[in-house]
C-alpha cells in the first residue's frame, strides 16, 4: 500500500513554528546557527550535505535518513554543527588550566576547537603542545606497558553507527585488546532480551512511519 505524502493525522499542530508547544524556537535556533557558522559556509554545507547526524543513529546520509521520509535536519545536529565548524583557539591558554574550572560546558565549547595534541604530565599546571608522533607513541607505549588483558576500550555516542563499532573492534584487536564494549550494549540489553523472549526477534519490527500512521499502539 502506497504511503500518503500528505497525512494530517500525523501533524502535531497547525500553529506556525510550534508556538504554544514544547519547542517553539526551532526556526530561531536555525537562524542563530547560520549566523555562527557564517565564516565557514563551505565546511558547514559539506558536513550537512555529505555527513551524518551527530545526534542520532537513523542512518543519516546528508539531508536524508533511512527511517523517515523528508529532510533530516534536527536542532541537535545544527547545534553540533557549530562545534564542528569552530575555529582553532590559541593552545597556549592551556599552559595553566586553573582558570578553566570555573567555566561552564557552554563556555568551554565556545572557546573553539583544539587543533593539536596536548599533554599534561603529573605535577604540571597545564598542557603543552606535542607532535602527533609523540602523542601516538605515548598512547602506544601505554597500551603495550599495560598489556592487552589490562586494557579496555569503551565507546559511547548518541550517533555512533554499527560500522564505527566494527572498525573500532578491528583496531582494538589489532592492538591485542580483547576487551571492548559500548553504550549500545548496556543501553539496549533489556530491550533485546525482552523482545527475544516475547516475540522471538531481538530488534525493532516496525518503522517510525508505521507508528505515526497506525490507529492503535500497544505498549
Amino acid at each position: 500500500m502506497a504511503r500518503r505524502l500528505w497525512n494530517p493525522k500525523s501533524w502535531v499542530s497547525l500553529s506556525p513554528n510550534g508556538i504554544g508547544h514544547t519547542k517553539p524556537n526551532h526556526l530561531g535556533e536555525m537562524a542563530r546557527v547560520a549566523v555562527n557558522v557564517r565564516r565557514t559556509p563551505k565546511r558547514a554545507w559539506k558536513i550537512l550535505n555529505e555527513g551524518v547526524c551527530d545526534g542520532c543513529a537513523l542512518g543519516v546520509a546528508g539531508f536524508h535518513d533511512w527511517t523517515l521520509d523528508g529532510i533530516h535536519l534536527c536542532t541537535t545536529r545544527l547545534k553540533l554543527l557549530e562545534v564542528n565548524c569552530a575555529p582553532a583557539f590559541d593552545h597556549s591558554v592551556l599552559s595553566d588550566i586553573s582558570w578553566l574550572r570555573n567555566r561552564t560546558g557552554v563556555e568551554l565549547r565556545e572557546m573553539g576547537r583544539l587543533a593539536y595534541p596536548m599533554r599534561r604530565r603529573r605535577g604540571e599546571k597545564g598542557f603543552a603542545r606535542i607532535s602527533w608522533d609523540d602523542a601516538l607513541d605515548a598512547v602506544g607505549l601505554g597500551i603495550r606497558a599495560a598489556g592487552g588483558d589490562r586494557t579496555a576500550i569503551y565507546l559511547t555516542s548518541r550517533g555512533l553507527t554499527n560500522e564505527s563499532y566494527y572498525v573500532a573492534g578491528k583496531a582494538a584487536r589489532a592492538m591485542g585488546i580483547a576487551n571492548i564494549d559500548s553504550a549500545a550494549r548496556t543501553c539496549h540489553a533489556p530491550s533485546t532480551i525482552g523482545l527475544k523472549s516475547t516475540i522471538g526477534v531481538a530488534a525493532s519490527t516496525c518503522s517510525l512511519q508505521d507508528v505515526l500512521e497506525t490507529d492503535v499502539v500497544v505498549l
